[in-house]
């Protein structure tokens, strides 16, 4: 999925934040992205939403690259969860729907109270203004409302950073259960540590420009099999 990418710092004169990365996302993957701060791990995040642009390389999904796709089906199949959540000033209902309305699906409204369920949201009112919500609710909602996509890859930026310990081990479980169920594979960034291996089983570390990565001992053998992965 990403072939020889680099992008230069944005800060200008010709640094690399990345350096010829090139890395492979399959189904069913959860590949947590760690590394110091300001070394470009929310950016290689809207890189491959196609939210970024980069000077060199090339990012592809099922054979086809980026800019053969358009924007919005890109997104469609490439979901991106930013860390602070973007909440419409109406009800929870129209946030929960706002995404399927823009990328013309069918709200699905009983997945959705499921998922609410599921991350710990069952009680919450969908008549509520978002304005009135925790950060760890808003999250929480934001998330959900970008699993109705059904996208191929969830791109998710420090998706659980104002849960507790509950809240965050509820959405880890749902999220474990989507991908089983959808094929999803899931890119997160995430700074904890024992986040990252609880719920991972390939591992990125970026520094410097450079990506290295690892992936579980009972990953390697079809790892290693599987080494040319899905675009």
């Amino acid at each position: 999925m990403i072939e020889n990418v680099h992008k230069n710092h944005p800060n200008g004169g010709g640094t690399p934040l990345f350096k010829q990365i090139s890395v492979v996302v399959r189904p069913k993957d959860v590949i947590a992205i760690q590394g110091p701060s300001g070394q470009g791990k929310s950016t290689l995040l809207r890189v491959l939403a196609a939210l970024d642009t980069i000077q060199s390389g090339r990012i592809s999904l099922l054979g086809r690259p980026v800019d053969s796709w358009g924007p919005c089906e890109w997104r469609k199949r490439v979901c991106y969860v930013p860390q602070q959540p973007a909440m419409l000033p109406k009800t929870v209902e129209d946030n929960l729907a706002l995404v399927s309305k823009l990328h013309q699906r069918k709200f699905d409204q009983p997945l959705a109270k499921r998922l609410m369920d599921e991350v710990g949201l069952g009680d919450l009112s969908w008549s509520q203004n978002p304005a009135e919500l925790s950060g760890g609710q808003k999250q929480r909602v934001q998330l959900v409302r970008s699993l109705l996509l059904g996208s191929d890859i969830l791109l998710l930026d420090e998706a659980t950073s104002a849960l507790d310990a509950q809240s965050k081990q509820a959405v880890e479980s749902m999220l474990m259960r989507w991908k089983e169920e959808r094929g999803t594979a899931l890119v997160w960034v995430t700074h904890e540590q024992e986040q990252a291996e609880r719920v991972a089983n390939r591992f990125w570390y970026l520094e410097n420009g450079d990506l290295s990565e690892t992936v579980k001992k009972d990953e390697l053998t079809s790892f290693s099999l599987d080494q040319g992965g899905v675009e």
